[in-house]
């Protein structure tokens, strides 16, 4: 029987172990603070729960799994990715940016056992109490193999297949200039346009338009502190480049007879990709 080990029994980790106990017989074992043993939804997604400040227990689960998950924020795995792969068979994260979580794997022999992934899923409530076994179902999965083994590629491939997720296979480096694009900057801009609203005393007009846009508004800072600190570099060109766009969109509406032309014409390519 395989065994799965996932490090981070939050909202992913969970539902990780979640889908794996229900589609396959893989044992999993999930490793957190002790206060995860206490959820119900934690017990039912894992065959054992190993306090994640029993750091014997953990490589001990660790060293006998066939597949290490890093469910963890991007500053942990980089902080722990060494000694796991000191141990461990095959080791993959789940981490938002992946260069600096790549750069960190390289400084160790174990590298080649390493495949760098990050399941965009999620969902607005953070913590193991929201897990679902359905949510990679369809998802895609980000899988940036460049330096990994082989098998352990298709280990980690097997566990992606086994939860219902899409691979897409890209560079850490195209991984990280993409979801600054259509992760982070999203984030942004949304808690941007709901704190904007909220100052303008606007929000009492906001209809279902205006929440679908800010749905993510407000991310957990513990989370997003690491993402925009290991991706700042990607985030401040798309940044630098939504403001551009919009710049040129409200100097047209500025003008005294205001020209339309360009922000219908947005709204004309926006619907053409969004219906083809």
């Amino acid at each position: 029987m395989k065994q799965v080990t996932i490090l981070g029994f939050g909202l992913i980790g969970g539902s990780l172990g979640l889908a794996v106990r229900r589609r396959t017989n893989w044992r999993v074992v999930g490793v957190n603070r002790r206060s995860v043993a206490h959820v119900a939804i934690a017990r039912e997604a894992a065959h054992e729960l190993i306090d994640a400040s029993d750091p014997a227990a953990a490589t001990q689960a660790v060293a006998a799994s066939d597949l290490t998950v890093i469910a963890m924020p991007v500053g942990a795995i980089v902080d722990q990715v060494g000694d796991l792969l000191e141990v461990g068979r095959v080791v993959t994260d789940c981490g938002s940016t992946k260069r600096t979580v790549v750069s960190a794997a390289s400084k160790h022999l174990g590298r080649p056992r390493f495949v760098a992934g990050h399941p965009m899923a999620g969902r607005q409530m953070s913590g193991i109490e929201h897990a679902l076994p359905e949510l990679f179902v369809d998802a895609t999965w980000i899988l940036c193999p460049a330096g990994s083994d082989p098998d352990a590629v298709a280990t980690v491939e097997e566990l992606i297949h086994v939860v219902g997720a899409k691979i897409l296979r890209m560079t850490a480096e195209e991984h990280d200039r993409a979801v600054a694009m259509t992760s982070h900057v999203p984030q942004v801009l949304a808690s941007l346009l709901r704190a904007l609203a909220e100052r303008r005393g606007a929000t009492a007009t906001a209809g279902t338009g205006f929440s679908g846009l800010t749905r993510t508004a407000g991310g957990a800072e513990s989370m997003w502190r690491d993402i925009f600190a290991s991706n700042a570099d990607n985030i401040a060109a798309a940044l630098r480049e939504v403001s551009a766009e919009l710049e040129a969109l409200a100097s047209g509406l500025a003008r005294e007879a205001p020209d339309l032309e360009a922000t219908l014409q947005l709204l004309a390519e926006a619907r053409s990709l969004r219906d083809g």
